[in-house]
């Protein structure tokens, strides 16, 4: 029983103040309460007013062989003065750096010095024309440099890189640029014998494709090129068989080789781009006759020379020979 009073007691007092808010006295001193905060918002952001602002700096100009040795600043901050609504415009998701040139003769070594009047100047030009600039923190930038040594090395691709069934290389892989400038110290510069690319990772290829990779970075060391093209020539191959003689070499000039069969079946693996373009040279069956002249059999075990590099997979038939050694 005592419980339905209290929630009678408290439906009628919630029914009381949802009517008093909803009054129209409430409503109109609500509405001239809104009003004269958004007029007093706006007279107050008309006023001149001072805060304090963090800058981002950027340093450009810098040659690619030439090294800032200190620290210089980061940021800069500024004590400004300047209407509300005008402030509001220097937020930290306003501000973009503040852009130092350094561009000038760089020697050897050496300093520059941003002094206040010019770091002045430049913030200025980076503000609002209404901005009055109270302080400046630092008011002067020094920044210490020297000249590095260069290198020119080959660029070294460091990857794993698996074909889709029946397909291979159909050329080398082609890196572009293959040569980097590096600039650094010289004593770590002569360590170096080539630049390292970031690990590549392909599988399952089936076409030619490119990729972009990035130079893997060296500490203390710059690079002309941040990332090389890496071009994969990929092809289906397929399988083919040729009559090829058998060949002599070593051999007196006197002496001839004769060999029984003259001519052997060979079958290799090549790519379809490649498949009618067997040279005699490419690929060499042969005898050597220092080989025979030490040997008490009539037979011999073939060799193979693989004069190509589109080729893959020789296999050779019959593997072994008979051979005769006759007068010219």
């Amino acid at each position: 029983m005592a419980e339905k009073k209290d929630i009678n007691f408290f439906s009628v007092n919630m029914q009381k103040l949802k009517s008093f808010f909803l009054s129209k006295d409430i409503l109109s001193f609500l509405l001239f309460l809104a009003l004269s905060s958004a007029f007093w918002f706006v007279h107050a952001l008309g006023k001149e007013r001072e805060t304090n602002i963090v800058v981002p700096v950027r340093y450009v100009g810098v040659p690619l062989n030439v090294a800032i040795t200190n620290s210089p600043p980061a940021e800069i901050s500024l004590n400004i003065k300047d209407q509300g609504l005008r402030l509001f415009d220097y937020s930290n998701n306003h501000l973009t750096p503040l852009t130092i040139d350094l561009s000038r003769v760089f020697y050897q070594k050496g300093e520059i010095l941003i002094t206040p009047d010019l770091l002045s100047g430049r913030i200025s030009r980076y503000l609002k024309p209404t901005t009055t600039v109270l302080d400046i923190h630092p008011d002067s930038i020094l920044i210490q440099y020297e000249k590095l040594s260069v290198k020119t090395l080959p660029i070294k691709l460091f990857s794993k890189i698996e074909l889709a069934h029946q397909y291979k290389l159909s050329n080398n892989i082609l890196l572009d640029p293959n040569m980097v400038t590096v600039f650094g110290p010289k004593r770590m510069l002569d360590t170096l014998k080539y630049v390292r690319t970031e690990y590549l990772d392909l599988k399952n290829l089936n076409d030619t494709s490119s990729y972009f990779c990035k130079l893997k970075p060296i500490r203390s060391a710059r690079f002309s090129s941040k990332q090389t093209r890496v071009t994969v020539f990929v092809e289906p191959f397929t399988e083919r068989k040729v009559q090829i003689p058998v060949t002599a070499i070593n051999c007196p000039w006197h002496l001839a080789v004769r060999t029984f069969p003259a001519f052997v079946n060979v079958t290799y693996i090549v790519g379809l781009s490649q498949f009618n373009t067997l040279a005699p040279t490419d690929i060499q069956v042969y005898l050597d006759y220092n080989d025979l002249k030490l040997s008490k059999q009539s037979k011999q075990k073939l060799k193979i020379k693989n004069n190509t590099s589109h080729i893959s997979n020789i296999r050779i038939s019959p593997s072994e020979v008979e051979f005769i050694l006759e007068e010219k």
